[in-house]
């Protein structure tokens, strides 16, 4: 029994008449006759009833039918899915990135979705919050990765990856020497903060009330940090951005009251179809999950 005879047999059960099956199979009546014939002696049961009218089918016809029915569907969602994974075989993925995630987590989760889709070719578009949100309603990018990203309605996001806030310094920095930092260490502290970027402010401020003066201001971490390495102020980093290894500069935790997350989060567009999109969401899912099981991810260690 293959596939086109219970195609076939379908045709006949649904149109109740030889000719009008063929015409639909677009092939010849006494074609289509040896074929649902063939089908019945392979069975060993007779599949219709002839009549003057056309084809009754029989109780085993039924049974067959239903069936025939299951496997026409399922063959015709493996049809899908093929076709599905060679257009994600070659697509483009266009990825939003901004800040210090992109030095360490991003690049450890679009590895772990190459190792399943190696012909999928990146973009990555250096894009602050604000026009990460205008980049994604226009469509130019899939997804974005950032850390407090701006809350949208129209938005979806998902967990990366958790991490709490730590005190960069420079290595001859008094407080370099200690083990912690506390709010009260910071207090008068001259600070690098961000040029347009408020959230992690309110963060701070809502947990710890002020710690200490922003003196000076720059747009990324990198900028940041360097500004550090030089003796300019003290800085707010996440743990992973120990990759950079910038020079003369030393993280420590920050101490003193409530953890502040300084997670890395994935935004999409809610209700988007696309099936590159939810098979990076899986790769970030499972990253995620692995992170909150304690599994190691490669991310570096302060010494």
């Amino acid at each position: 029994m293959d596939t086109r005879s219970l195609m076939y047999f379908i045709a006949v059960a649904e149109e109740r008449n030889i000719g009008r099956a063929a015409a639909r199979l677009h092939i010849t009546q006494p074609a289509l006759t040896r074929q649902i014939h063939s089908l019945e002696e392979e069975i060993g049961v007779p599949l219709f009833t002839r009549t003057v009218s056309g084809m009754e089918i029989t109780a085993a016809g039924s049974a067959l039918l239903n069936h025939a029915r299951i496997i026409k569907a399922e063959l015709a969602q493996a049809k899908l899915a093929a076709q599905q994974a060679e257009q994600l075989a070659h697509q483009t993925l266009s990825i939003g990135v901004y800040g210090s995630a992109i030095f360490s987590i991003v690049p450890l989760v679009l590895k772990r979705f190459a190792e399943s889709h190696p012909r999928v070719d990146f973009v990555l578009h250096n894009a602050r919050k604000d026009q990460q949100v205008e980049l994604l309603r226009q469509g130019t990018i899939l997804a974005a990765f950032d850390r407090f990203p701006l809350q949208q309605p129209d938005l979806a996001y998902e967990m990366v990856y958790r991490e709490t806030l730590q005190v960069a310094l420079h290595k001859d920095h008094p407080l370099a020497a200690r083990s912690t930092v506390t709010a009260a260490d910071l207090e008068g502290e001259p600070r690098i903060g961000a040029s347009f970027d408020t959230s992690m402010a309110a963060g701070l401020a809502q947990a710890h009330g002020s710690t200490s003066r922003v003196r000076h201001r720059a747009d990324d971490m990198l900028t940041s940090l360097a500004l550090v390495s030089q003796g300019f102020g003290i800085a707010f980093a996440p743990p992973s951005i120990h990759a950079l290894q910038i020079p003369d500069v030393v993280f420590r935790p920050y101490a003193d009251g409530p953890a502040i997350p300084f997670n890395v989060q994935c935004i999409y567009r809610q209700n988007e179809s696309s099936p590159l999109l939810h098979a990076l969401l899986a790769t970030v899912r499972a990253f995620c999950a692995e992170q909150s099981a304690g599994k190691p991810t490669a991310l570096p260690v302060a010494a």
